[in-house]
């Protein structure tokens, strides 16, 4: 009589091979579903990621200081004072990666022909690039000189409705803080595509010293924008910053500055589990099939092992084993299967450039780029493979049961 737990996996595994064909078809489809589950959360991962560097990293930062009026009503006068000395202070604060500080204006631009209403970013330009803002946006001439030159780097969407390009002249109207009307010409220096479609259709980077003196506003930031250095302590970070700053300026972490955002990102962890969740069900209909199908052949032998001593619950493990070491089979499987989409995901991603607009997506006012590439997530990885022996176990609960409640009179008597 089999008594130990080696005994009963030896048992299992032959059980499992009685029918190789439908064990290969049954764990065959459990890794083509693992496969695409991998290849399906690597891809929602790249998007993501891809997202967060657009949406956060460039744009709001891990933490955004502000006039504490400035996100009310957003006025030309509620400014950080001594923008300069409070740059140092946060450079000098532990945990630190890159500060930028930002002044933000509206005006009308124009080029020769065409003039449009525009939003002016004042900018430092190396703290913009030791914060890699930008990124690689920049996609004609260069970027904004170390010291100001009059100037500008523009959005290729707003350089094609001015029709101006590199080296072009493009004239900015504007009212001042001090009342007056101000107004000067620009060269423009180079063009970029951030992805943000504000910005690339209706923004003008301008070196920061010009764009003070163009607004009357000396030494003065509407928004200073920090990175930490490590993404996971951005709560701490953000709460060192109003210690150091003071009740004068407000810090807010991203997902404070823009809670649709935040939102945006939990969408991603709800998508897992969809995925998840369709795959699996499948699978579980191929696990329960397999396994009652041999519970139903194996009627007669099942009865002796009751008759001659084997306990029920010996009968549920041994089943519950068999449908492990279906899991296990389809796993090794599903991992080398999903390993190779993964890899070609990362590597060359999913082209749509052909069929959508050669400039990128547009998703939630950000223009991702039409080559969507995937992420690998090793705990991702990690949870696929649980789900696998999960609703395996779990398909494999009814038939184990069936089996334990055979009667063994009624079974011998099975043809």
């Amino acid at each position: 009589m089999i008594t130990t737990w080696r005994g009963l996996a030896h048992l299992a595994w032959r059980n499992l091979w009685r029918h190789a064909r439908r064990s290969l078809i049954t764990a065959g489809a459990m890794s083509v579903g693992m496969a695409l589950c991998m290849a399906s959360m690597a891809l929602t991962d790249g998007m993501f990621a891809q997202l967060f560097t657009l949406m956060v990293e460039r744009s709001l930062g891990h933490v955004q200081v502000h006039h504490p009026e400035w996100p009310g009503a957003r006025s030309l006068y509620d400014t950080l004072p001594a923008a300069e000395a409070t740059l140092a202070r946060l450079d000098a604060l532990p945990g630190t990666h890159s500060a930028t500080g930002r002044l933000l204006g509206y005006g009308l631009a124009g080029g020769a022909q065409r003039s449009t209403a525009a939003q002016l970013i004042g900018v430092s330009p190396d703290r913009e690039r030791a914060a890699d803002s930008l990124g690689d946006a920049l996609v004609a001439g260069d970027w904004l000189a170390p010291t100001p030159k009059a100037d500008a780097v523009i959005g290729a969407g707003l350089a094609e409705t001015l029709g101006i390009g590199v080296g072009g002249e493009i004239i900015v109207v504007t009212q001042a803080s001090d009342g007056s009307l101000g107004n000067a010409a620009y060269t423009v220096r180079g063009l970029v595509r951030t992805g943000a479609v504000a910005v690339d259709d209706g923004s003008i980077y301008l070196h920061l010293s010009d764009l003070q003196e163009l607004l009357v506003l000396p030494d003065q930031v509407h928004e200073i924008t920090l990175v930490s250095a490590d993404p996971d302590a951005i709560p701490a970070y953000r709460d060192a910053v109003r210690h150091l700053l003071g009740p004068a300026a407000w810090a807010r972490a991203w997902w404070e500055v823009s809670p649709q955002t935040q939102q945006l990102f939990a969408m991603q962890a709800a998508s897992k589990w969809i995925v998840l969740g369709l795959v699996f069900s499948v699978s579980a209909f191929g696990v329960v099939n397999t396994l009652l199908m041999s519970v139903f052949e194996r009627t007669r032998e099942l009865g002796v092992l009751l008759a001659i001593g084997m306990r029920p619950s010996r009968l549920v493990a041994m089943v519950l084993l068999e449908a492990l070491l279906l899991a296990g089979l389809a796993v090794a499987m599903g991992l080398v299967l999903g390993g190779a989409l993964d890899a070609w995901l990362v590597w060359h991603g999913l082209d749509f450039s052909a069929s959508l607009e050669e400039t990128g997506v547009r998703f939630n006012g950000v223009r991702i780029d039409p080559v969507m590439r995937g992420a690998v997530n090793g705990w991702g990885v990690v949870q696929v493979a649980a789900s696998v022996v999960g609703v395996a176990l779990g398909a494999a609960l009814w038939p184990a049961v069936r089996a334990a409640r055979l009667q063994p009179v009624t079974a011998l008597r099975t043809e």
